[in-house]
């Protein structure tokens, strides 16, 4: 399992195949838990949270976000918080998760709280540039990780996702709002179209590896991937070298792949798909956006499961988050943050837990995938967090909760207020990294607070 199995099909196509224990050599089996190294990805909200402070416009939020006692965190707890504590929204996962309080981005808005946030949130970087336009002065963790751990034969890039009203590219207020970053002011462009990005894992690594008529099959849904690579799956689940839990596993894979294959053509009109398939620079129609970002988590799923790559993000929103949810009658969540109409906690109260049902909704996805070793969930990092703390855009105590324990180096079912001045997001970077099987201590801009934040560690 040091390389990446795949099977190879019509036009350019290939499949990834699930972490195999028959595929292990036998020395290897005993020690499959740390063969593969874990995955991180992200997902990246913006707008803030509903925490205690001052709001926009002098009045003070309330405390609708922290579960109420740190320590361990139980199923009946976190339920007992959910009518008022939007964490609380995550009761059924309270023994996977980390709940993090206390980490700040260290380095002020260059003009805009909502770039500069996004420039830092997995960079721990200095924000260049200003205003709309501000940069990450360095890499982010998803390409360190992608760049040393990523299997051979797969994907060289992390996989950045986009969810948002506009494309890369723009030059105003219409700029997608980067968190993946190649190099110092060089942000990677997500991709926005679950269809391309779908064609870009059955690539390979890029869409135009998968020639223009299996795309077609696909999109026409008169083939699936499955059948392009119909004859070497029958001669893969022929091996008597494969147990009946691998041929489970499988089966599972390729169900998966089918059903995701039918929710990509079917939950989008046809000249939504059309527009996909060009990667269409126009916004989306907002009444897709929900449906986008559950295709984009199907999506991570399927990549993670294939190991197509360790390291994905998704961002929601853009540069702020202005979609208008249709219960606050077309106000956008941006304004609703600001506190700018009646209700306004209220409503971003409810926005909040709409997002942590969309993040529930993958680790669903993962925890429903075996492996030899433990559900997929249990083999990575599922993250959340933010690009500001609140509505208000302070950087302080911007929230992060982490699904699984990395093979087992972070503590899960807990909640941690760190002490004192708390952590900054350097050091959020070190820790996730150095889960990641990449030991870092001083990721980020030189001359700030080394190390991993310890009290993380299992």
């Amino acid at each position: 399992m040091q390389r990446r199995h795949f099977l190879r099909g019509f036009g350019g196509v290939t499949l990834g195949l699930p972490l195999l224990e028959g595929l292990v050599p036998r020395w290897a089996r005993a020690q499959t838990a740390t063969v593969r190294s874990p995955f991180v990805a992200v997902v990246v909200n913006g707008n803030g949270v509903v925490q205690a402070g001052m709001a926009i416009g002098g009045s003070t939020d309330p405390e609708m976000f922290w579960p109420t006692t740190p320590g361990a965190l139980t199923q009946a707890g976190m339920t007992a918080d959910q009518p008022t504590r939007e964490t609380g929204e995550l009761a059924a996962y309270a023994s996977k998760i980390l709940i993090v309080n206390g980490v700040n981005h260290p380095f002020m808005a260059t003009g805009c709280q909502h770039a500069s946030g996004d420039a830092q949130v997995l960079t721990g970087s200095t924000v260049v540039g200003s205003s709309n336009k501000a940069l990450a002065g360095g890499p982010s963790i998803d390409t360190v990780i992608a760049t040393q751990k990523n299997p051979p034969g797969g994907s060289v890039d992390p996989l950045a996702l986009h969810a948002g009203r506009y494309s890369p590219g723009g030059t105003g207020y219409d700029i997608p709002g980067y968190i993946s970053y190649v190099a110092a002011s060089q942000p990677r462009s997500p991709q926005a179209s679950p269809y391309q990005a779908y064609l870009q894992i059955v690539g390979n690594g890029a869409s135009a590896n998968v020639s223009a008529s299996a795309q077609q099959l696909i999109a026409t849904r008169r083939k699936s991937v499955n059948d392009l690579v119909r004859g070497q799956i029958q001669q893969l689940l022929a091996r008597t070298d494969l147990s009946s839990a691998d041929i489970q596993r499988l089966n599972q894979h390729f169900a998966a792949i089918r059903d995701l294959e039918v929710q990509v053509t079917n939950r989008l009109s046809a000249t939504e798909v059309a527009a996909m398939q060009a990667v269409d620079p126009a916004p989306y129609d907002t009444a897709n956006h929900l449906a986008i970002i559950k295709l984009h988590m199907d999506l991570m799923v399927f990549a993670l499961s294939s190991d197509y790559t360790r390291a994905i993000t998704l961002k929601i929103g853009y540069r702020e988050d202005d979609h208008p949810f249709t219960e606050d009658g077309g106000t956008t969540f941006h304004t609703i943050s600001h506190r700018g109409v009646p209700d306004s906690v209220t409503k971003h109260d409810r926005i909040v837990r709409t997002h942590f049902g969309l993040y529930t909704y993958f680790l669903d996805g993962l925890a429903a995938v075996t492996t030899p070793t433990g559900t997929l969930l249990d083999m990575g990092l599922a993250v959340w967090t933010n690009q500001v703390a609140t509505g208000a855009h302070s950087y302080k105590g911007v929230p992060w909760i982490i699904a699984g324990t990395a093979n087992g180096y972070l503590k899960t079912g807990q909640y941690v207020v760190l002490p004192g001045a708390g952590a900054t997001t350097n050091q959020m970077c070190n820790t996730l990294l150095t889960a990641a099987g990449v030991p870092t201590s001083n990721f980020g801009a030189p001359g700030q607070t080394g190390g991993v934040i310890t009290q993380l560690v299992s």
